[in-house]
């Protein structure tokens, strides 16, 4: 992984921290537009992206961020907890040593 993209998924999981703590819906920073990994892999449609690397699919399919975003407008709580399960996925894909 090279420092851009180390840099960007370290941003990311913090983006991801904060998201698990908000208080009210209307300050979670979900979408392409606050994701640091989607503004550096986005105009690739994806590919040379982790999270892509490790699913194979586009747009973060198969990540609890589909969760995330699905609780957010229905219950707080349900997307703090798949807030906190975007995290762990991940910072399951630093490289070993950044974790």
């Amino acid at each position: 992984m090279d420092k851009r993209t180390l840099e960007a998924l370290k941003a990311s999981i913090e983006k991801w921290e904060k998201n698990a703590t908000v208080e009210r819906n209307t300050e979670a920073l979900v979408g392409a537009i606050s994701c640091p990994l989607c503004k550096l892999f986005m105009d690739s449609c994806c590919r040379g992206c982790p999270v892509m690397e490790r699913t194979g699919k586009p747009a973060c399919d198969d990540t609890p961020y589909d969760d995330a975003v699905e609780a957010l407008d229905v219950f707080l709580p349900a997307f703090h907890e798949a807030a906190r399960a975007e995290v762990e996925f991940l910072k399951s894909l630093l490289p070993e040593g950044e974790q």
